[in-house]
């Protein structure tokens, strides 16, 4: 039977316009809502977004449907964001749930119009006597809201007016009772309960609105924005001051794709609480890269700033430790060098090869400067050391010859040892790749019954045309926001 009812609800689809295919497999009553990112519903081909005619099911038009994510209007019923329309008239998007008891919890939701609007409800349901046939019986009826609050809509409490179709050809077979009937009452008529759908949705009037809050079957559903994930890694965990380092970054987007976007890095150094923006850069297709030159012990992360179309997010920290730099030569009895950071103060040690045991000391001047007289006898290898501090590690120079017809080997700058590159946090920084959850992704919408994915709170200036359609479906558009995915 179940494949039967599948099979005349897929020709339903077809024939009347819903451009979905029936499961009657996803599970009702989930505890707590379930939060879609986007248009990305758990199980689309149970419950998601419709798009249907006002007269009648299958007479939608052809207009580009053009969803937006939106932060609001006001206090959503849940969580931050809803869905937004703006319909040219004639048609409705809302909430589809296809059911294998159209007398259980049915289909609800709630609607914002700031000038009101005008929507059509409809429940499919096919009696007892009409089982491995393609007959299937529709109620329609008319619906409408005040304008400025948001207002609940319960597509099972209505009324409707029926009429049989043969679902495999779209052909009216009969005539439903003239008056409307509540779904209670019509299918005690016909014999008893039986499985069904329900679709209910808004715009007939082509005034904008918003929803949020699907109850279909039992369970309810968030409408939310995108989530994103942030990793971030470096070419290495620790240098030597005034070496660079290049970190990297990884923006993921889950349940959808964003046409542009671009991220922050922001550092906070040893001795800081806050955290300092530095660059910005681009996030979509490429691995957003920046080369830094941390003078001592410094932490960085991406972040990635919440918008209508995409909640933000941000990496763990990454930490770049920083080793002093000594830099040291021998001239006329002395050692004289700079220590970079330079910093007044800083402890510097004179070592003599053997034991390596000190055998001068001083202290930088505030341009990181020393000098070190060489005790006698002044012949022999020298090393000058600096230990750790004020967020940097310990450093040391290159060993040095000194005392009489000594040569002083080229001097290169002490460094920490080589250190692998650091491990990226999850997920990888990687270029993100396009992601197609429930047949979402770049420029495609979700495979739902002309179910378009989204776009945010009235943009005059979408970042994805509305009016380009995408190739697999000629009522939905990309997810698009009027913001253009600026990191600040």
């Amino acid at each position: 039977m179940a494949g039967t009812m599948q099979r005349s609800w897929a020709a339903t689809a077809a024939t009347l316009g819903a451009a979905v295919v029936l499961s009657l497999t996803a599970p009702a009553g989930a505890e707590g809502p379930v939060v879609v990112r986007g248009t990305a519903f758990p199980s689309p081909l149970t419950a998601g977004l419709s798009h249907v005619g006002c007269a009648s099911l299958h007479d939608r038009g052809t207009e580009v449907v053009q969803p937006y994510v939106s932060q609001g209007p006001g206090t959503p019923p849940l969580g931050a964001r809803s869905l937004k329309y703006d319909l040219a008239g004639g048609s409705a998007m809302g909430a589809l749930s296809y059911v294998s008891s159209v007398r259980g919890p049915g289909a609800s939701l709630s609607v914002h119009a700031e000038q009101g609007t005008t929507g059509v409800a409809y429940v499919g349901y096919q009696a007892p006597a009409d089982r491995g046939t393609d007959r299937v019986w529709f109620g329609r009826a008319d619906l409408a809201v005040g304008a400025g609050a948001w207002q609940r809509v319960d597509a099972g409490a209505l009324a409707y007016r029926w009429t049989l179709y043969d679902v495999g050809t779209g052909r009216v077979l009969a005539a439903g009772p003239d008056t409307p009937l509540a779904v209670a009452t019509f299918t005690a008529l016909r014999g008893g309960d039986g499985p069904g759908m329900w679709t209910i949705g808004f715009g007939c009037d082509g005034r904008p609105f918003n929803v949020d809050a699907f109850t279909l079957d039992g369970t309810t559903y968030d409408l939310e924005g995108l989530r994103t994930t942030l990793g971030i890694a470096s070419t290495r965990a620790a240098v030597t001051a005034g070496e660079e380092v290049r970190v990297d970054g990884g923006l993921e987007v889950h349940g959808g794709s964003l046409p542009f976007a671009t991220v922050i890095l922001e550092r906070r150094a040893w001795g800081e609480t806050a955290w300092t923006p530095i660059r910005v850069a681009d996030a979509v297709g490429v691995v957003p890269s920046v080369h830094v030159q941390p003078p001592r012990r410094t932490e960085y992360r991406w972040r990635f700033v919440d918008r209508p179309l995409a909640e933000g997010s941000t990496s763990a920290p990454l930490v770049v430790d920083v080793a002093r730099r000594v830099e040291a030569t021998w001239a006329d009895g002395r050692i004289t060098g700079t220590v970079a950071p330079a910093r007044a103060g800083v402890p510097v040690r004179l070592h003599r090869s053997g034991a390596w045991q000190p055998v001068a000391t001083t202290v930088t001047d505030a341009e990181g400067r020393f000098a070190l007289d060489v005790p006698a006898p002044a012949r022999g290898t020298y090393r000058v050391h600096v230990p750790a501090g004020d967020g940097n590690l310990a450093g040391a120079s290159a060993p040095l010859a000194a005392g009489d017809g000594a040569t002083t080997p080229p001097v290169t700058p002490s460094s920490p040892p080589p250190s692998p590159p650091s491990t990226p946090s999850t997920p990888p920084a990687t270029p993100p790749q396009p992601s197609s959850p429930s047949g979402q992704s770049s420029g495609q919408p979700p495979t739902q019954p002309s179910s378009p994915p989204v776009r945010p709170s009235a943009p005059a200036t979408p970042s994805s045309p509305p009016s380009s359609p995408p190739a697999s479906s000629p009522a939905a558009g990309p997810p698009s926001s009027p913001e253009s995915g600026a990191g600040e």
